[in-house]
């Protein structure tokens, strides 16, 4: 998601959309996923990227796909089931028979789903290693907390000077930043940060490096009530109109 792409534009939007996948079908669903994604790409798009996550460890959904875009504009413009259905007609009629199979059954996933829109500011936002390769199945990690009053961005600096900066610079953390709430349910502030692997975030959990205590004594000012981690493996993203799964060679 963001660690990778949020050098594209000063400010941006990302919608968010969480899935209830059983565990013994994720693997099902992203192959569906895969073969819809890239049947619904054409130069009519408005999506920049899609990331898509599925869940490691924590409680709640257990997939998420995040569709990168230039602006809330362009998020409302995008009509994926429109380019979908343009892509479609192209198709002779027993490979559209297959499609049609393979559409219900990603379909089916949706049911129950829940979304929002949330902003990103990728030059103020997040700070991230340079040269890494990111088509690897490299662990996300996403805390998400509702602040005090209006104080967004301050709680979000905050957490950066506190925690983001000085573990990409010192420590494991390939790169990290903010969001912060737009549109439908959802936290005020989510904090997301991106590791090689289990190991190294472990790793850098026990040993977080350089602190910074005033930043830190003012996030957690800011925080309002509890909040909620999780932690993700990334499966896969878009690549010039693909959808490119994590790992070499996929």
């Amino acid at each position: 998601m963001l660690l990778a792409t949020l050098t594209m534009s000063a400010q941006g939007i990302m919608e968010a959309t969480y899935l209830d996948v059983p565990a013994s079908k994720i693997g099902k669903f992203v192959e569906l996923h895969k073969t819809i994604t890239e049947m619904s790409m054409g130069e009519e798009r408005t999506l920049q990227e899609q990331w898509v996550y599925r869940h490691w460890y924590g409680s709640g959904h257990s997939i998420v796909i995040y569709d990168l875009y230039a602006s809330p504009e362009d998020a409302v413009k995008d009509d994926t089931f429109a380019v979908f259905r343009k892509n479609y007609d192209t198709l002779s009629e027993e490979k559209k028979k297959e499609m049609d199979v393979v559409f219900d059954e990603w379909w089916s996933y949706f049911d129950n789903h829940t979304d929002e829109m949330r902003s990103y500011n990728p030059e103020k936002n997040h700070a991230g290693k340079e040269n890494v390769d990111w088509d690897i199945p490299f662990v996300f990690v996403v805390g998400s907390y509702n602040s005090v009053g209006t104080s967004w961005r301050a709680m979000g600096d905050a957490f950066m000077d506190w925690a983001t900066r000085p573990a990409v610079a010192n420590g494991l953390q390939l790169g990290g930043g903010y969001t912060t709430h737009y549109k439908g349910s959802g936290y005020d502030v989510q904090v997301y940060s991106g590791y090689k692997n289990i190991m190294e975030f472990a790793e850098s959990v026990s040993n977080p490096g350089a602190d910074n205590p005033e930043a830190r004594k003012k996030f957690w000012s800011l925080v309002d009530g509890g909040h909620e981690d999780q932690i993700y493996i990334h499966v896969g993203h878009t690549v010039d109109g693909k959808f490119d799964l994590a790992g070499k060679d996929r």
